[in-house]
């Protein structure tokens, strides 16, 4: 006879005044944390929010992250942040069941690997553009290069070749958007939202700037609608839509999707590329390792020993160090009962520093992925499941494509003193220097 689910009721519960514990479960050395005494599950229940599980039971995460029905990932961000003012409800991370799947099948096409493959030419361009411009000999800061680096990728594989003077005025447009987007205006009414339940309230700027984006593009696509030959030799992303059997959306429809992709991968890329120079300026070992390879011109060494460290960098450095769903209706997960509107918490970063799923976990080794890819269930960056990042191999090849073609021309100094640690006031785990390293010719 089976038994009957496990309440919330009873497991361990955090105490509002010791919540600031909790940051210890999103900065590296997470196995300090005095939250570890609770076990594998406990629960948080701050004033004014809904109910939080937080469990790094992997059977409890396997089965959310499997679940499509029973839990949303757009409802998570509603509740707790601004994503839906700023890529609007109707993208895909915020729709659900058979709206999700569907829009999913749409936009998979370019992300899989024969499409991958013909963005290389198109990345290297922008590495090739940006590295004359980088000092050599005295420091820098690898953040901003990072997000020199994402913006142009973007804008080449997404739009690739566009009219002189529509690509000016949407790199401005973009620019003005972001800007709108990180200002410490946008930032106050972020921080509001889940104090007021969610709802984010208007910000003008914001809106302007989407506004500006979305004129340029749905241009451009009206370009392309009317072109003779509808574009058909094009490699960028839009082109893969556009008169095609994926061509399902309105223009507005299309633009806002294309604006979506590219705010979701600017930011985590560039951190990611900050990072990965971070690793190896740290460890110079590593750094020893890919020189040999690039010296002996071993091509396939190279990618693979980058794509290993690319793993391991974004095993111990996630951009986002917890994730998360939330139960639309009530439900059992591994024998425990979810009560709708809970808010189940999947500390990502706890799960990458569990030395049962990777010995010595604070460690940086990248061979522990060179004989075999992550394991989708314990490596956890991208997130599991059906709401996996769909973006996810895009941003790995992307990865090991501009730092291949960064340090064929490069090296990267070893630096002195510990390695440089995140940000202390900040939820994602961004370099606290701008990811601070020298680079040296070749």
């Amino acid at each position: 006879m089976s038994q009957p689910p496990i309440s919330l009721h009873r497991l361990p519960r955090l105490r509002n005044r010791e919540l600031a514990q909790l940051g210890g479960l999103i900065r590296p050395g997470t196995h300090a944390s005095s939250l570890l005494d609770f076990g594998k599950r406990f629960v948080v229940s701050p004033p004014g929010f809904p109910t939080m599980l937080v469990t790094h039971d992997m059977d409890d995460v396997r089965e959310v992250f499997a679940n499509h029905d029973d839990f949303s990932v757009g409802q998570l961000m509603s509740r707790l942040s601004s994503h839906d003012r700023v890529f609007g409800k109707e993208t895909l991370i915020f729709l659900e069941g058979d709206d999700h799947r569907r829009e999913r099948r749409l936009f998979s096409p370019p992300f899989q690997s024969k499409a991958l493959k013909s963005y290389e030419d198109l990345m290297i361009e922008v590495v090739e553009r940006e590295l004359p411009t980088w000092p050599i000999g005295e420091p820098i800061e690898f953040l901003q290069v990072g997000y020199d680096l994402a913006i142009g990728v973007l804008l080449n594989v997404i739009f690739g070749d566009v009219a002189p003077e529509r690509r000016e005025r949407l790199k401005q447009a973009v620019k003005n958007w972001f800007g709108a987007i990180e200002s410490r205006g946008f930032l106050a009414v972020t921080l509001l939202t889940p104090v007021l339940g969610g709802y984010t309230l208007p910000y003008p700027p914001l809106n302007r700037g989407q506004a500006a984006v979305d004129a340029v593009i749905i241009e451009e696509i009206a370009a392309r609608r009317a072109a003779p030959d509808g574009g058909s030799d094009r490699r960028d992303m839009l082109a893969r839509y556009i008169n095609t059997d994926l061509d399902q959306h309105d223009d507005a429809a299309l633009s806002r999707n294309m604006r979506g992709i590219l705010l979701g991968a600017y930011e985590t890329t560039a951190i990611t590329l900050g990072w990965i120079a971070t690793m190896l300026a740290g460890h110079p070992e590593v750094m020893a390792e890919l020189d040999a390879a690039i010296d002996a011109g071993d091509g396939p060494r190279i990618d693979a020993y980058l794509d290993a460290v690319v793993a391991e960098t974004m095993r111990l450095r996630p951009v986002s160090p917890f994730t998360g769903r939330r139960a639309l209706r009530d439900t059992v997960v591994n024998g425990l009962a979810i009560p709708k509107g809970t808010i189940v918490i999947l500390p990502i970063l706890l799960i990458h520093e569990n030395p049962e799923l990777y010995p010595d976990p604070l460690e940086f080794r990248p061979e522990r992925f060179l004989d075999e890819r992550p394991n989708g269930h314990t490596w956890l960056t991208f997130g599991a499941g059906p709401h996996r990042c769909l973006g996810a191999s895009f941003a790995l090849v992307e990865a090991r494509i501009l730092f291949r073609a960064i340090l064929e021309q490069r090296r990267i100094q070893k630096a002195d003193g510990p390695l440089e640690p995140p940000r202390r006031l900040h939820t994602g785990l961004s370099p606290a220097n701008n990811a601070l390293v020298t680079l040296l010719p070749r």
